[in-house]
């Protein structure tokens, strides 16, 4: 008796579903599109770690484009990204300075600043983590030597050890074109410098408009012996999960290089008209 009754439930339970299949599939079609809306529309939403602020980490030892003044960060690339800010709404606020190669995993990971800007290398493995947003500026490498040192040529570094910061372009062009190069890591510009002065390291790899700075203004006992045409370009490095972010940065860079602003820091900070 038992199992006529499970039948007979079964047999009912399938003909209602008949009944009803296409109201259920109506019901699923219509699930599936506020699915879908709700998706597009988390996607088209900014997620900021502080309201109202654009969080920044960056290895503020990289003039000009940033650099410590007692606690205040300064530079090209800080001025633009107040500028950036600005143009969307918000304030720019600096995390005390990062280890370069530690703010592409901080990014992707999230929870502690929004971007990173700290004269990033657009670069296929970067890209693997994170987002870019549009370029922001040219560069290419340049090697320095100690005036006195001799060498008047890359070549002239086979077999040498060649300083350069962790994680950076120059690194890598270091290790890949000087032969037999002992290429040694350093967490900061200024350390690889004082390294150069201290006999502990032949020469210095590391991007041109940094060694230009480096050399005019404090370590004038050195010379930039070979200007590299690598043709890197520089963005903003922002979470792969937060593409809201990149767009309204990439509209904010957009809008500062057409009203002029883009320019006048340009001018300011490196004596000639970007244009």
């Amino acid at each position: 008796m038992k199992l006529k009754k499970v039948v007979a439930l079964t047999t009912a339970a399938l003909a209602i579903c008949a009944f009803a299949l296409v109201g259920c599939s109506q019901g699923a079609s219509s699930s599936s599109a506020s699915s879908s809306a709700a998706s597009e529309a988390t996607t088209d939403e900014i997620v900021l770690v502080n309201d109202g602020k654009l969080t920044i980490a960056a290895s503020l030892d990289f003039p000009p484009f940033e650099n410590l003044e007692g606690e205040e960060a300064v530079g090209f690339e800080v001025d633009l990204m107040k500028a950036i800010a600005e143009q969307m709404g918000l304030e720019a606020e600096y995390l005390p300075s990062t280890k370069f190669d530690t703010i592409v995993p901080m990014i992707s990971a999230g929870g502690k600043a929004d971007v990173g800007a700290s004269g990033f290398t657009i670069t296929e493995d970067r890209k693997k983590e994170i987002d870019f947003t549009d370029v922001i500026m040219d560069s290419n490498q340049g090697i320095v030597v100690m005036k006195d040192s001799g060498y008047t040529s890359v070549d002239q570094l086979a077999g040498k050890k060649i300083g350069a910061q962790s994680g950076t372009t120059g690194y890598d062009w270091a290790v890949e074109n000087i032969e037999g190069a002992d290429v040694i890591p350093f967490d900061e510009m200024t350390a690889v410098f004082a390294a150069l002065q201290a006999g502990q390291i032949d020469a210095i790899a590391s991007d041109l408009p940094v060694v230009q700075y480096y050399v005019a203004n404090a370590y004038t006992d050195m010379d930039i012996i070979a200007e590299i045409p690598t043709g890197e370009q520089y963005a903003i490095v922002v979470s792969q999960d937060n593409p809201a972010l990149t767009a309204a940065i990439n509209e904010a860079i957009a809008e500062l290089k057409d009203n002029g602003t883009y320019n006048e820091l340009y001018q300011k900070w490196f004596g000639v008209s970007a244009e």
